[in-house]
Parts: C-alpha cells; sequence; structure tokens
C-alpha cells in the first residue's frame, strides 16, 4: 500500500487491489490510466492461523475470492491474446509479501506459466514474499493440476531455516493440536467418515436390489 503512490501516474493496464476489510473510507492512490480493477478485501489469514483464536474475526480468502481472481486474469489473457505490445498489471495488499504475491503467482498460472515459473517470478522480485497458502490451496483445487500450496510451504520452511528461528505459525499449531477443540474437531471428522462409509454402503446395497427383484 505504502509503494502505490509511486505507480499513479504509470502506464499501468490492469490492477488487482487486495486491502484490509474496514479499510473502505481510506482513499487509494490507484493509477489513473488503468483499464480494469479488480478490488476484493480480506484479511492475510491462513489455514493454520484461522484456528488461533486471536483471528477468528477475520475475514479469510474464500473460494469465491480466488474464483474472482482467476477470472479477472483469465479475462485479461483473453483480451490480450495475439496482442504484440506489453502491458504491466499492478497487484497490490497492505505488505506486499502475502495476499499480493499469492494473487500474482495465481494470475500468472493463468497467464499460461506453469507453477514453478509463476512461483520464481514473483519470489524473485520479491525474495521475502511468503505467499498465503490458504489462497494457493484453494487455487490448487481449481486449477486441479497445480502444486502451488506445496511450493509455498517448501519455500517458507527455506526462508525460515536460513533466518535461524521457528515459523510462528507452527506455535499456534502446536497449541492447536493440545487444545480441547482439536479433539472435538478430530471425532467430529471421525463421525463423519463414518457416516460417510455407512452412506456409500447403503447407496451399494441399493443399487443392487434391482437386479435380485422379481
Amino acid at each position: 500500500r505504502s509503494a502505490l503512490p509511486r505507480y499513479q501516474s504509470g502506464d499501468i493496464r490492469y490492477v488487482v487491489s487486495l486491502p484490509d476489510p474496514g479499510t473502505e473510507n481510506e482513499p487509494l492512490p490507484l493509477p489513473r490510466n488503468a483499464n480494469k480493477l479488480l478490488q476484493l478485501r480480506f484479511h492475510d489469514v491462513d489455514d493454520i492461523e484461522m484456528l488461533s483464536p486471536q483471528f477468528r474475526k477475520c475475514r479469510a480468502p474464500q473460494k469465491e475470492d480466488v474464483e474472482s481472481i482467476i477470472r479477472f486474469f483469465n479475462e485479461i489473457n483473453q483480451a490480450e491474446m495475439g496482442g504484440q505490445d506489453q502491458f504491466a498489471i499492478l497487484v497490490h495488499c497492505e505488505s506486499g509479501l502475502s495476499r499480493s504475491a499469492a494473487s500474482a503467482i495465481i494470475g500468472l498460472t493463468c497467464l499460461g506459466y506453469d507453477a514453478k515459473t509463476a512461483f520464481d517470478i514473483v519470489c524473485e522480485a520479491n525474495p521475502h514474499s511468503l505467499p498465503n497458502r490458504r489462497m494457493l490451496r484453494i487455487a490448487d483445487g481449481i486449477f486441479k493440476n497445480t502444486q502451488l500450496c506445496q511450493i509455498a510451504e517448501d519455500h517458507r520452511a527455506a526462508l525460515f531455516n536460513y533466518a535461524g528461528y521457528e515459523d510462528p505459525v507452527k506455535k499456534i499449531e502446536r497449541d492447536y493440536r493440545s487444545s480441547f477443540r482439536f479433539k472435538i474437531d478430530q471425532m467430529i471428522k471421525k463421525t463423519a467418515r463414518i457416516l460417510s462409509r455407512l452412506r456409500g454402503s447403503s447407496g451399494s446395497a441399493v443399487r443392487k436390489l434391482p437386479s435380485h427383484a422379481h
């Protein structure tokens, strides 16, 4: 966000703007000449962070947000198909490290780059990027043939290993696994699996009935 003024008068054709919820009344100095703008508001929350009480009131990125990003970049791809001129896309969030990085990776994948190349381009531009893994996990589910979330996991582990200290979300995960909520969640998952198997068995039995009926 703090770097936006330097791009306000630039030749930027497309903008993806990802400010925090609750900042609707704060004006953003977005590029004046942009042809198309996508603005979504959600917090920089990962799957693991959502397990912590301090993040429960946050609005985490949802599937519809990632779908909007994919649709936006697919529209860019279609609009620019066959064009010979270069064009610029600005993707911003609050700190430029997580939501915007994940969005840029998703966007480059839509524009035809393989997952690893898309990831490398973004992290080369900003080596301190920690792309939002929840967004990438959702994107993997939509793309079907990518491993963006796993690449992000490996990248994150390497960064913290190099820095020489533990990833803060590891403590959140440990606290969750030692909590009563974890036990309840495990019971719910186990019950859901049992019910799913029972429904499957019941369905098999029902399907077999017609072949024995007279």
